[in-house]
């Protein structure tokens, strides 16, 4: 991964928005947002700051792929997963253990008899590989729906607009896999949102900025 892409990996994991890490980091969201864009290269003294910020050591941040001390058995025991969202009847887990920093994003879907997701949609394109692991489920892409059970798979774009719904009479589960880093849809379109008023704020007021006096001929 480049400068950029581990920020932005290192940042989704640890669930910290650009201005939670400009506030730790004492730099502006506009500056690190130009480093995941691979526009700009931070300084030394910049890229420490923005270390201590994300509780990582310069050396790791810079490591080519971060190790793993050995292989990790996941439990079956889904109640030591910890939670992303959660809606009424479903909740969208972390299905690797916190200490385990993955470059690919590997969460589990669990949802009750009846219940569902609300309709999600990334704002670029990412491919995500569903495995039903467990229960009969019916997976709604765009205008389609697909009825899928254990065993079965379904591989699509997240930029399409989805959702789950638990059809059948047991509690249903499916692991969700992309080689991308983690990120929420609705945090990135909250960073991408509070991004644009930033500058949109930053440019109004450079141009309601005072002139000095003018001189006399």
């Amino acid at each position: 991964m480049d400068l950029g892409q581990k920020l932005q990996f290192y940042r989704r994991i640890r669930r910290m928005s650009l201005r939670d890490v400009a506030e730790k980091a004492d730099c502006s969201p506009s500056f690190l947002s130009q480093i995941e864009l691979e526009r700009v290269s931070p300084t030394i003294k910049s890229l420490g700051k923005i270390c201590r910020a994300l509780g990582v050591t310069p050396a790791d941040f810079l490591r080519e792929e971060a190790l793993i001390e050995g292989p990790m058995v996941i439990p079956t025991n889904r109640d030591r997963c910890s939670v992303i969202l959660e809606w009424k009847k479903a909740k969208l887990l972390h299905f690797l253990p916190a200490e385990a920093s993955s470059p690919f994003t590997a969460l589990l879907l669990r949802i009750e008899p009846g219940g569902s997701t609300p309709p999600r949609h990334a704002i670029h394109s990412l491919k995500e590989l569903c495995i039903i692991l467990k229960g009969n489920l019916k997976c709604q892409i765009g205008q389609t729906g697909y009825s899928l059970s254990a065993g079965e798979s379904i591989f699509f774009d997240l930029l399409t607009v989805h959702s789950w719904y638990n059809s059948g009479s047991d509690v249903g589960e499916v692991l969700l896999t992309s080689p991308n880093s983690f990120h929420l849809f609705e945090q990135v379109e909250n960073d991408v949102r509070w991004h644009v008023t930033w500058k949109r704020q930053r440019r109004l007021r450079r141009n309601l900025k005072p002139t000095g006096p003018a001189k006399d001929e």
